[in-house]
């Protein structure tokens, strides 16, 4: 399942769908504010927020 921001808390291991791809969630802060991810394609880790119904980088 493809979770996009706002559609229910997020949880490590999860597939989210960014701006640019799909990522892998690895860590969960903040209160779902805030995950560290690996980029599916890339398998390059970054930070996301959720932006405008969907995640974006930091």
């Amino acid at each position: 399942m493809t979770l996009i921001a706002a559609a229910r808390p997020v949880k490590a291991d999860d597939v989210i769908r960014g701006r640019d791809g799909q990522y892998v969630v690895l860590r969960v802060r903040e209160h779902g504010n805030l995950i560290k991810a690996r980029h599916s394609a890339t398998n390059t880790i970054w930070h996301l927020v959720p932006r405008a119904g969907t995640w974006v980088r930091l």
